[in-house]
């Protein structure tokens, strides 16, 4: 590897979120995909970028870069495992295997709204690739194989001032998480969606009856609110 592309912090921040079954890790699997090619954009290779992680091979570094593939509007939503609101890795290295932004979209919002597991994504995608039918017809066909459909409410949010954006821009994803969780809990407290993900530019929340409540009747103070607090928290 020429250079030394990263920083000792971001090795650092590295090993501690790959190739471990820490609960808590500090960067998402996104941000691991953005230290791995800015390895590869200073010349290096997949196997320099598997030893700054301390992988012994590159195979799974290739699918970190595949979430490179997604579009910047869900890349924050990518977490470690399937939980309730948000894509786990195996998932969303599944999804960016679509040719589509367009579908890649659908099929995130899919697995928002109905928690879909790694297998039925994987359906989708298949049925897609191979039979080339609507990626809506497809999800239909995965979601209408199961007994029983929880309902789940997705509202997806802009972040509109430009200078939050920058500041965004350099925290962590568990850093924005975290701001967004007390934006919530002072504008909503009564409402307690499942999963509030921060990204640069968007955030997105899932939940129950709650959050679709006051979706349905206070959507547009509801992305106002949030902007306001944002601007608060990072005065």
């Amino acid at each position: 590897m020429p250079a030394e592309p990263l920083s000792p912090d971001e090795r650092r921040l590295l090993l501690l979120s790959v190739g471990t079954h820490r609960g808590t890790r500090p960067l998402s699997p996104s941000e691991v995909a953005g230290l791995f090619a800015k390895i590869l954009e200073t010349g290096g290779s997949l196997a320099d970028c598997a030893r700054a992680a301390s992988l012994e091979g590159s195979t799974i570094v290739s699918r970190f870069l595949r979430l490179r593939r997604l579009p910047p509007d869900v890349s924050h939503l990518v977490d470690w495992g399937s939980g309730s609101g948000t894509v786990g890795f195996s998932s969303a290295a599944e999804i960016a295997r679509l040719d589509s932004a367009e579908d890649q979209e659908n099929v995130v919002q899919a697995v928002l709204a109905n928690r879909l597991s790694g297998s039925e994504v994987r359906q989708i995608v298949q049925l897609r690739k191979r039979a080339a039918r609507p990626i809506q017809d497809c999800i239909n066909e995965v979601v209408g194989m199961r007994p029983r459909i929880e309902k789940r409410f997705v509202y997806v949010g802009v972040v509109a001032d430009a200078t939050a954006k920058e500041r965004l821009t350099t925290m962590t994803q568990q850093q924005r998480d975290q701001l967004l969780a007390r934006v919530l809990g002072t504008a909503f407290p009564a409402v307690k969606p499942a999963i509030a993900r921060l990204g640069t530019d968007r955030f997105t929340l899932v939940g129950k009856d709650d959050l679709g409540s006051v979706i349905s009747s206070k959507g547009d103070q509801l992305q106002e609110a949030v902007n306001n607090g944002l601007l608060r928290e990072l005065r």
